[in-house]
């Protein structure tokens, strides 16, 4: 096999697209270029191309999940997903459809290396999500349990940290009410207020304490 074209992006001059027997195989950095010392005309083997295309795809992945986990903070499952995504999005543009690499190797890497960093932090994350939940849009510990765990947050850690940041549940399901209901007063014979309150989370002791309370 043989390098027969290296040929500059125009959309980033940082980075060549690298052609094999005349077929397109891949994007690499000028790093890479350098590093490998590749050139046209250039005979090449396949542990070469292996190398250069997993380290290449490394890095971009890397950065990308990077900037992804910069604009918010995400679990563990979310950046998993958004790498799959990214994986299919870029099939033909970073890399050829058949080549051969063990993705969920690849992704394991990525996330080991973003943990490593904090950058990926799952009781963190839930801490950060019950905090703003509570704050701008309350709701009950099954409520959130339930949310953190379609985000991909285990069970275990999601209850922990309901338990630890819901300290006052009477207080929250207060408020809760409130935020909806602004200055009415609950009504337990009033079906709509009972099942607004339930499908936030609050299960049928709290609410019956709630209008014992409130009367």
């Amino acid at each position: 096999m043989k390098v027969t074209k290296l040929k500059y992006q125009k959309k980033d001059p940082s980075r060549v697209n690298l052609y094999i027997d005349d077929e397109f195989f891949c994007g690499i950095s000028l790093n890479t270029l350098a590093k490998e010392n590749l050139y046209e005309s250039m005979d090449i083997g396949l542990e070469d191309l292996d190398r250069i295309v997993l380290n290449e795809l490394k890095e971009r992945f890397l950065t990308r999940a990077t900037e992804y986990l910069l604009k918010s903070p995400k679990s563990e499952f979310q950046i998993y997903r958004y790498l799959k995504n990214l994986a299919y999005k870029k099939k033909d543009i970073w890399y050829k459809e058949d080549i051969s690499l063990n993705w969920d190797m690849v992704f394991d890497e990525i996330v080991e290396k973003l943990k490593s960093y904090k950058y990926i932090d799952d009781e963190n994350f839930a801490r950060m999500f019950v905090q703003s939940r509570i704050k701008n849009r309350p709701r009950g510990k099954i409520v959130l349990v339930g949310e953190l765990m379609s985000k991909g947050i285990s069970k275990d850690i999601a209850q922990k940290v309901c338990e630890e940041e819901v300290v006052d549940e009477e207080q929250l399901l207060k408020d809760t009410f409130e935020k909806k209901y602004r200055g009415e007063k609950f009504d337990i014979s009033n079906r709509k207020m009972v099942n607004f309150l339930l499908r936030k989370g609050f299960n049928w002791d709290l609410i019956r304490k709630f209008s014992n309370n409130d009367s």
